[in-house]
């Protein structure tokens, strides 16, 4: 017996009891009370006719005296069925209504079908704890590459957040994700579990979800959003598969782009940041440095400033923050107390001639006055801007299109900010390359090894083979599941090359449109491989292209007569007996050549 049905019957146990003992009274009565038939004789009701008359007096259909007329203390007894039957089925329709207004009883049976509806998944999928700005945007990355996804999200508006609004049902529970047993109600034990995505707004919350997956599937892969070391620390000891720090993260965007611009427009372009065009790199000239915010960002941001000797400007308006500042030693760094949103806080830090100003402070109104107010007094400085609230997005627009209004000269018409940091969708773009092209970071990691010019080339082969289309990136993994025609053909003793696998397997003398950015090989990483590059068992390759590439080259990975083809030139037969028949004629033809 499940909870609901449990529920229900404990709910109703009293007015059952109540309507069964009603109607067995009247029965039972009505039994006994002796009526006259149509010949004056003494006639008794069955136990049959007594049911079907307080069944439709209790019901208020009102069939008439049948079958025969009634006696006086028969329609005595009748009127007090009426009342007995009426009060009973209003006590139990009353139970059963406030039975369905019940918050229990409503929780109980969203769990019940929930737990059918994890039953029902027949693919991998992955369990999303919290659905706020970062969830809903996990959540569309993993159905747009067919993975499943089941939400824990513990506020009950869950369904007005555009959850139902995906073409494919997404199962949902409100519940406590770092509660274990809501995780094992998500299915998170089961086989087809492939992951935790914790990515709630309290670390202590993900913390929970980590160890309590870890322990319930050790096997899973567990991603967790976390904002302060403390908390990374312990989740690392619980064996978290990968942790993301925003504040890290855009820190180590923010270098790549003072490092070296072309490999951070890359990075931009290729982890779907949005309105990112490979046509306009992002040009940062020497200077020092306005940082407005000292925060948890500030402070990493000033970190990374320094390494790279580049003199900063503090602007923060707590005097506990300066004295923190003026404990450690910053060279020629100031610190000005205020909030940065005036002109002459920002003249004193020396605006005219700074090479970049930060907007790291986390309030979004004072970020946009700062940008504003810095934009007015040097056009040419580089912005950083924090965004904390993805709802503050229709503010930053607005802003950029009063500013522009103002302009006369399309010269003049800059971005608002050249990189933006909103939490929310830095965590979603690292979980979406961690999960479905974990090969991009470590090409990343290995690009931003080479030279400026290296950057430059890969750019235009992007750009060469994608156009003004978002690129799409995709693994191919070289084994028997997932390229069982590759891999046939190695058993096989085939030499098979990298220009056979891009080969468009409609026509073989032309390439498809993608690029192979890295082959993995146990621990070598080769970037850019050529074409004549051999593959072997357990190889790995990063390709980038259009989405619909990667269908099809699946043909040619899948399907051992269509890599023949892409190979040699030549269709293979598909049937049994044409088989026979042309291994028969190339015997022939090698006898006849041998003579």
């Amino acid at each position: 017996m499940n909870e609901v049905t449990s529920l229900i019957l404990r709910r109703m146990r009293a007015p059952l009891i109540l309507i069964v003992a009603v109607y067995s009274i009247s029965i039972l009565v009505l039994t006994l009370i002796p009526g006259v038939d149509d010949k004056g004789n003494v006639w008794y009701m069955s136990i049959y006719h007594a049911f079907y008359f307080v069944s439709y007096t209790a019901t208020t259909i009102g069939l008439g005296e049948i079958p025969y007329p009634l006696t006086e203390g028969q329609r005595l007894w009748t009127i007090v069925i009426i009342y007995m039957t009426v009060i009973s089925w209003f006590y139990a329709l009353g139970t059963v209504i406030a039975l369905s207004q019940d918050k229990t009883f409503q929780a109980v049976s969203k769990e019940s079908a929930f737990k059918r509806d994890i039953k029902n998944i027949h693919r991998p999928y992955y369990v999303v704890c919290g659905f706020g700005e970062t969830g809903k945007a996990v959540v569309n990355a993993l159905l747009e590459e067919h993975f499943g996804a089941v939400v824990i999200e513990i506020k009950e508006d869950i369904s007005d957040r555009g959850l139902n609004d995906s073409l494919e049902f997404v199962p949902n529970l409100t519940a406590d994700a770092a509660d274990p047993a809501s995780l094992e109600i998500a299915g998170v034990s089961q086989p087809k579990c492939r992951g935790v995505i914790a990515v709630t707004a309290s670390d202590e919350t993900n913390l929970k979800i980590a160890i309590s997956s870890k322990l319930l599937h050790p096997d899973v892969t567990v991603v967790c959003r976390s904002e302060y070391k403390e908390h990374e620390e312990n989740m690392l000891s619980f064996g978290t598969d990968h942790i993301i720090n925003p504040f890290e993260s855009f820190t180590k965007i923010f270098s790549m782009a003072l490092h070296s611009p072309s490999m951070h427009l890359i990075y931009e372009w290729l982890t779907g940041a949005p309105d990112v065009s490979l046509s306009s790199p992002i040009n940062i000239k020497p200077g020092h440095w306005i940082l407005s915010g000292y925060g948890r960002l500030g402070k990493q941001l000033h970190k990374e400033l320094h390494k790279k000797n580049i003199r900063t400007v503090i602007i923060d308006p707590n005097e506990k923050t300066k004295n923190i500042f003026l404990k450690n030693e910053h060279n020629s760094d100031q610190f000005i107390i205020g909030t940065g949103t005036d002109a002459d806080t920002l003249t004193q830090a020396g605006i005219d001639t700074a090479a970049g100003v930060i907007a790291g402070t986390d309030n979004d109104s004072n970020n946009l006055s700062i940008i504003m107010t810095a934009r007015q007094l040097n056009k040419d400085v580089f912005v950083v801007g924090r965004q904390n609230a993805t709802a503050n997005e229709v503010l930053y627009s607005k802003i950029n299109e009063h500013y522009h209004s103002s302009k006369d000269s399309i010269d003049e018409l800059l971005p608002l900010a050249h990189l933006m940091m909103q939490p929310s969708e830095i965590v979603a773009r690292k979980i979406r390359a961690i999960l479905i092209a974990p090969l991009l970071i470590e090409f990343i990691q290995q690009a931003l090894q080479e030279e400026q010019e290296w950057a430059n080339i890969t750019i235009s082969r992007l750009s060469a083979v994608v156009g003004d289309n978002p690129p799409y990136i995709w693994t191919v993994d070289i084994g028997k599941d997932k390229t069982p025609a590759i891999a046939q053909a190695l058993g096989y003793g085939r030499r098979i090359q990298l220009k056979h696998i891009i080969s468009n397997p409609v026509d073989h003398d032309k390439s498809l449109p993608c690029i192979a950015l890295l082959l993995k090989r146990g621990d070598e990483l080769i970037l850019l491989p050529e074409s004549d590059t051999e593959f072997k068992a357990f190889d790995q390759i990063l390709f980038c292209g259009l989405r619909k590439v990667k269908h099809t080259m699946s043909a040619t990975l899948k399907d051992l007569s269509i890599l023949n083809y892409v190979m040699t030139s030549k269709s293979e037969p598909q049937s049994y007996i044409w088989k026979k028949i042309t291994r028969i004629l190339h015997k022939r033809d090698r006898r006849t050549s041998g003579r």
